[in-house]
C-alpha cells in the first residue's frame, strides 16, 4: 500500500487545522490571562492554556540540538540491533542511493510490531512534543514540531537510510505523540505544582518528570545558570608566577587551590 508524500502532508495538516479551531475559539472564550509585565522562568509558571505562547527561542534551540543528537544516536543504534527486531535489510547498496531509493519508494505500510508501531512511536512524538511545549509553544506549535522532526528529520531522513517510510509511522508518531505529549505536559505541571513530587516522592517526581520530558530536563542541567556558578566554586586553580629565592635569585612558585 502506498501513499502520495504530498497528499499525505497536507492530508494531515489540513486535519489538524480542522481540529485545532473549535479548540482554539473555545480557549479564547474564556478570561484572558493577563501576561505579568515581569519576566517568568518558564511555562510552567503560567497558567495552563492550550493557544498561549510565549516561547523561550534559546531553551527551543537546545532541546532541538540534543534531540537531534539523540535521534542520530539511535539510528546508530538500531542499526547494530538485530534485523529480526528492526525489519530493515541489508542489501549492500550505496547509503546514498539507498536513502533516495527508499523516499521515492514510499510511503508504505509496514510489519512492524505492536510495540514499536504503537508504544515506541508515540512515545518518541510526545518526546518530539515535549521539546517544543516545555519551551513555551502552544499546543499547535507544538504538534506542528513534533510533527517536523519526525517526518522530516526521522522517517524523510536518517531513516530513509535504512528503510521505506511507513505509513503508521507517519500518522502515529506525530498525532499519537501530540495527545500523549500533552498528557505528559498535564502531569508534569501537576508534579512541579507539588513542589516536585509524585505520591509524596521526590525521587518519583524526578524520575517521571525526566521519562516524560527528558530533552527539557538534560538541557536545563547542561546550561543552568545555578549549576554552572557551582561548579565554578567547586573548581581547583594552578598558578605559576615567579618568586625570589632565599639567596637572591629569581623563580618560580606553584600555587594549587580547590574550593568546596
Amino acid at each position: 500500500m502506498r501513499l502520495n508524500f504530498m497528499t499525505y502532508t497536507l492530508g494531515v495538516l489540513a486535519l489538524c487545522i480542522a481540529l485545532a479551531g473549535p479548540v482554539y475559539a473555545a480557549d479564547k472564550e474564556k478570561t484572558a490571562y493577563q501576561a505579568p509585565s515581569y519576566a517568568v522562568k518558564s511555562i510552567y509558571e503560567r497558567p495552563y492554556s492550550l493557544t498561549e505562547s510565549n516561547i523561550d527561542k534559546t531553551l527551543l534551540k537546545r532541546n532541538t540540538f540534543l534531540l537531534v543528537g539523540a535521534g542520530v544516536a539511535t539510528m546508530g543504534i538500531l542499526y547494530l540491533m538485530p534485523s529480526s527486531f528492526t525489519n530493515w535489510e541489508d542489501d549492500g547498496k550505496n547509503p546514498f542511493s539507498k536513502w533516495w531509493d527508499n523516499v521515492t519508494d514510499g510511503p508504505v505500510w509496514d510489519e512492524d510490531d505492536l510495540f514499536l508501531n504503537y508504544i515506541a512511536h508515540p512515545y518518541c512524538g510526545a518526546i518530539y512534543y515535549m521539546g517544543a511545549r516545555s519551551a513555551g509553544a502552544n499546543a499547535f506549535e507544538s504538534f506542528l514540531y513534533s510533527f517536523a522532526l519526525s517526518t522530516f528529520f526521522w522517517e524523510y531522513g536518517i531513516e530513509s537510510f535504512a528503510e521505506v517510510p511507513s505509513i503508521q509511522d507517519l500518522i502515529v508518531t506525530p498525532v499519537g505523540g501530540a495527545i500523549v505529549g500533552e498528557g505528559f505536559y498535564l502531569a508534569k505541571r501537576h508534579i512541579y505544582e507539588n513542589d516536585g513530587k509524585l505520591m509524596n516522592s521526590e525521587v518519583l517526581g524526578s524520575t517521571a518528570v525526566f521519562l516524560m520530558d527528558p530533552m527539557t530536563e538534560i538541557t536545563n542541567y547542561i546550561w543552568d545558570e545555578d549549576e554552572q556558578k557551582e561548579l565554578a566554586e567547586h573548581a581547583f586553580s594552578l598558578q605559576a608566577q615567579p618568586i625570589m629565592t632565599r639567596n637572591g635569585g629569581m623563580g618560580y612558585g606553584i600555587s594549587l587551590s580547590f574550593a568546596f
